[in-house]
């Protein structure tokens, strides 16, 4: 009975793992924003764009704006957008 619990524990654990995203940060220039169509994505799904210091994140959280990422799906990896100079790209839904 132990091996049995043992051995539905591990299935549990691998699901689980398999499951979760990996967070990163993927180093962009301002232009890209346009340059790749990620402002005309967000746009269509209501946000509107602005670049932030990360200091300032949490307060504009209390302002209703989020941490934009790009998705990739099949790497199961959600990347946030930074600035070299260390902005990170918000977004508010209007």
């Amino acid at each position: 009975m132990i091996d049995l619990l043992g051995f539905l524990y591990e299935i549990g654990k691998d699901l689980k793992e398999h499951h979760e995203w990996k967070e990163e940060d993927k180093l962009v220039d301002l232009p890209w924003v346009q340059k790749s169509g990620f402002d005309k994505s967000a746009e269509a799904n209501g946000y509107k764009l602005c670049w932030s210091r990360p200091d300032r994140i949490e307060s504009l959280k209390l302002d209703g704006y989020e941490v934009m990422f790009e998705l990739d799906r099949s790497a199961r990896t959600r990347r946030r957008l930074v600035a070299r100079d260390g902005l990170v790209l918000v977004g508010k839904k209007t």
